[in-house]
């Protein structure tokens, strides 16, 4: 059964995902300066906002007036709106104030949200955790993301230094411990490639590995520029159904391992997006199995 899906909002993404992120993650779009983390993030609480979701913004830079601007800059008039009613609701905090032990992120994000619904919640940037936390706190980063995942699906930024030989290990525990991380790079060109995403991982999901050029349009956020070529790498297909029906219908008949290897075909089925048949590869796995 595929995991239930939360779409990104971010144009041309989604069908590089398998439909956007997984309920219940941590996904984390990791960039330098002036890439679009902030710009991700707004796209990505409108999006659900405006299908009547409900948003928990957390931002260490940025005040509500300042998110306010550049969502209007954007193109996204109606924050307003899903302020006003409730809907969205802004946090600033600033950096500073996590090295006093009274300041608890999980504490702060549960008394601001129902219990009853999945928010979409952004913290923006996660860097500050990293920063001003001590290295004993920093350790529960494992505990912090486990908790955020009850409240919802989460969108966190970190920044990237632009020395990768400066990366701190609070920094890089963050992506090692999210379902997903995306890398967003603006190499300052100007050509077709000047902005690029790169889908570093996304747990339980095929996904695109190729670099994806993206701009930045007013009244509309990020588009990424994947062309059908790129979609097709990470579509299935039933082009070879037949080869493969056949396969799970041999594959039952095995001696105690038959019920089992016949879920696991099907499920290769239904995530299939070659283009060459998976003869070999179901020929093989039937000579493996079928030893007793």
């Amino acid at each position: 059964m595929l995991s239930e899906r939360v779409t990104s909002g971010i144009y041309g993404l989604d069908e590089l995902m398998g439909g956007g992120f997984r309920k219940n993650t941590i996904n984390i779009i990791n960039g330098g300066i002036g890439v679009g983390k902030t710009t991700f993030c707004l796209q990505y609480a409108i999006f659900g906002l405006n299908r009547g979701e409900k948003a928990l913004f957390i931002s260490f830079e940025m005040t509500t007036e300042q998110i306010l601007r550049d969502c209007k800059a954007l193109g996204f008039l109606e924050i307003e709106e899903h302020i006003e009613n409730g809907n969205l609701q802004i946090i600033h905090i600033f950096g500073e104030d996590l090295t006093f032990p009274s300041i608890s992120l999980i504490d702060m994000i549960k008394k601001n949200i129902s219990q009853e619904q999945n928010y979409r919640i952004i913290i923006d940037p996660f860097t500050y955790y990293t920063m001003f936390l001590d290295s004993d706190i920093r350790k529960s980063i494992s505990t912090i993301f486990q908790n955020l995942r009850e409240c919802g699906t989460c969108l966190i930024t970190l920044e990237e230094s632009e020395h990768s030989n400066m990366i701190s290990a609070g920094s890089m525990m963050p992506l090692y411990l999210a379902d997903t991380v995306l890398c967003l790079d603006n190499l300052g060109f100007g050509e077709m490639f000047d902005r690029t995403l790169r889908i570093v991982k996304h747990r339980g999901s095929k996904h695109g590995s190729s670099l994806y050029p993206y701009k930045i349009e007013s009244g509309l956020g990020i588009v990424i520029l994947a062309t059908e070529h790129d979609i097709s790498q990470v579509t299935p297909t039933n082009k070879f159904d037949k080869e493969f029906l056949a396969a799970i219908k041999e594959s039952s008949n095995f001696d105690k391992v038959g019920g089992k290897l016949a879920k696991r075909i099907e499920l290769l089925k239904n995530n299939w997006n070659h283009s060459e048949s998976p003869e070999f590869i179901l020929n093989l796995v039937k000579r493996k199995e079928k030893i007793q």
